[in-house]
């Protein structure tokens, strides 16, 4: 079949220029690579709110298309327009459909005429059109989406007329359930325009490994799809047949890795057009070398900030320590902090049997929650350490040089500066008998993480060798403790940890890899899949398919303890590797797989 290659592309997603989750870096990686081919015949259609204001420089629109916001406007849909900054300046129009839901108006419904507000009209479109029991759904969620969906939807309507568009051939590009109703949307009014839906992970799939189910095994044994009534004990329904209707009903259906491919056939029974792999932008040799300085300077102020956590309590050596992380969204299960903790507690009781072992191994939670603030405590802590780190900066003996902690280097000094600096550690403050394991003050009690820690083991007192920080808020420059950038601190990182059980492709332990750091991701995630057979080193899939999560923990106690055995170089080795094996994931490369999509669509048109 001949390629018909696109000319303009329209992608629709809430999180175009909203940091939200792996859509977001999705987006926001191969933006660049999608500009390139197609310069400003590239739009990308996101959600208004407080968030995307961070990444977008906002534009006065053209006169046409001022026109149309007008237009929208008055039936209460608000847009605006502007280039996301960390997009490779893309364009980018953001929508507000929230005040065209509110207004009351009048249809005919198979009752008879109703009067009632529009987004419940929304609503009995969706059920009339495609069986969407989407009345009875009450969760914010699914409501707020439809109710953006829709005002893409009539977004993309006049668009579609404007001349912008006109006489081109123009692909529409949907993002996961979300995008669902936008879609439909344009299928309703029988735009004529090609659509392709990518699912990057399904909503009754996610709910389902939440509550324990291994859904990729269920998936490769089912003879069937999942039936319907799943979704309405697991209380997802709408969402479930928004998701299933615009996999069904979209020109060409794509998912991000075979996992996924997968899932879909069983939990939305629809198989798979194409599958198009997560890439990533790989950093030039310049960016890399620049960075290689950068890591240092975050290196230090990370364990400036660890030592500020504990040192309060009792001395340690933060000589060398072996810098470990799990991160992602607060899903115990589904991301694996539970067998990560595990693993860190079997690791702990091993090594404190080595009485004479003095390095330690600093191990961070960042998985964002509800929190008050950060601990008053490690604040003061903090700043007081900062302070004197500075005053000592200062001095002519380098007392960085073979670094083990503060009150070591304290002991070095002599004379009237060492009894100042002494007098200035006596400021440090103690909230408690033992350091805290969360960094934060949380809104709520009995958390999952700092319970599963205990009962671990993993309570930070003096003898373990292991020691966690529980981070539960998200890491940028103004968090109001670390003020670094999630970024920059996971470049100072040794390993990152992500033993998933669902996981549909899996950005984090890519991110680790980037930033040469050895990553662990399992063999249950659609990256593990992807990159387990790959040429390589410094990235590790743990075999969890099948398996308890005692026999998962205890493998990836084991594979962090040969890591914490290596001599230095040859850990720094093994993380320079970790880098290289990230370019299987080039977009140079996978951003084909896209076009591949566009082309199809429009060849089915």
């Amino acid at each position: 079949m001949r390629k018909v290659e696109p000319d303009f592309i329209v992608e629709v997603s809430s999180e175009a220029a909203r940091k939200i989750g792996g859509i977001y870096t999705v987006l926001r990686s191969k933006a660049p690579y999608i500009r390139k081919k197609f310069h400003d015949n590239y739009l990308l259609v996101g959600l208004l709110d407080e968030k995307c204001h961070e990444e977008i420089e906002w534009e006065t629109p053209t006169h046409e298309l001022a026109q149309i916001f007008r237009q929208l406007e008055e039936q209460g849909v608000v847009c605006k327009y502007g280039r996301w900054t960390y997009g490779q300046n893309a364009q980018v129009i953001c929508v507000n459909a929230k005040p065209a839901s509110e207004r009351i108006i009048e249809y005919v419904s198979d009752s008879g005429i109703q009067k009632d507000k529009q987004v419940n009209y929304f609503k009995y479109m969706l059920w009339k059109h495609y069986g969407i029991d989407s009345l009875m759904e009450k969760s914010w969620d699914f409501t707020e989406n439809v109710i953006w969906g829709f005002g893409a939807g009539m977004l993309i309507e006049r668009l579609s007329k404007s001349e912008m568009l006109k006489n081109k051939k123009v692909v529409l590009q949907f993002h996961e359930w979300i995008s669902g109703a936008a879609l439909l949307y344009c299928k309703m009014r029988n735009l004529g325009l090609p659509t392709v839906f990518t699912t990057h992970a399904t909503v009754l799939g996610r709910t389902l490994a939440s509550a324990g189910v291994d859904v990729y095994s269920e998936s490769m044994k089912a003879k069937e799809p999942i039936s319907l009534n799943v979704a309405y004990n697991n209380r997802v329904e709408g969402k479930h047949q928004l998701e299933a209707a615009a996999a069904k009903e979209c020109t060409v259906f794509t998912t991000v890795s075979e996992t996924v491919a997968q899932e879909v056939k069983y939990i939305l029974g629809k198989e798979a057009d194409l599958i198009t792999i997560n890439g990533i932008e790989l950093p030039t040799e310049k960016n890399v070398k620049e960075e290689e300085h950068f890591v240092k300077y975050v290196r230090d102020e990370l364990l400036q900030f660890v030592e500020a956590c504990f040192v309060s309590y009792y001395q340690q050596s933060y000589k060398d320590p072996l810098l470990v992380y799990i991160s992602g969204r607060y899903e115990f299960l589904n991301k694996g902090f539970d067998i990560y903790i595990s693993a860190l507690g079997i690791l702990n009781e091993r090594l404190k049997k080595n009485k004479k072992n003095k390095r330690r191994i600093f191990a961070f939670i960042f998985a964002p929650s509800s929190v008050k603030g950060p601990k008053i405590s490690i604040i003061k802590n903090y700043l007081l350490i900062d302070k004197i780190t500075e005053v000592m900066q200062h001095l002519p003996k380098d007392y960085k040089k073979d670094y083990i902690n503060l009150q070591n280097a304290i002991s070095k000094l002599d004379g009237e500066i060492r009894y100042d600096i002494e007098n200035m550690a006596k400021g440090f403050v103690k909230d408690g008998n033992f350091p805290h394991i969360n960094c934060y003050d949380l809104t709520y009690q009995n958390d999952s993480i700092i319970n599963a820690c205990v009962n671990a083991g993993l309570d930070n007192r003096e003898e373990n060798v292991v020691k966690v920080l529980f981070y539960p808020t998200y890491m940028k420059p103004n968090d109001g403790l670390m003020n670094l950038n999630y970024y920059d601190v996971i470049s100072a990182m040794d390993i990152g940890v992500f033993p998933s059980r669902y996981e549909p492709f899996g950005y984090t332990p890519v991110e680790a890899a980037i930033k040469k750091g050895i990553a662990i991701t399992s063999d249950m995630t659609g990256f593990g899949k992807y990159i387990e057979n790959k040429k390589g080193s410094g990235v590790f899939v743990l075999k969890m398919a099948g398996k308890r999560k005692e026999e998962a923990a205890q493998e990836l106690a084991q594979m962090l303890e040969r890591f914490y055995m290596l001599p230095l170089p040859k850990l720094e080795k093994l993380k320079k590797e970790a880098y290289y094996m990230m370019k299987h994931l080039d977009w140079n490369k996978l951003i084909k797989n896209y076009y591949d999509a566009y082309s199809l669509a429009l060849s089915k048109k």
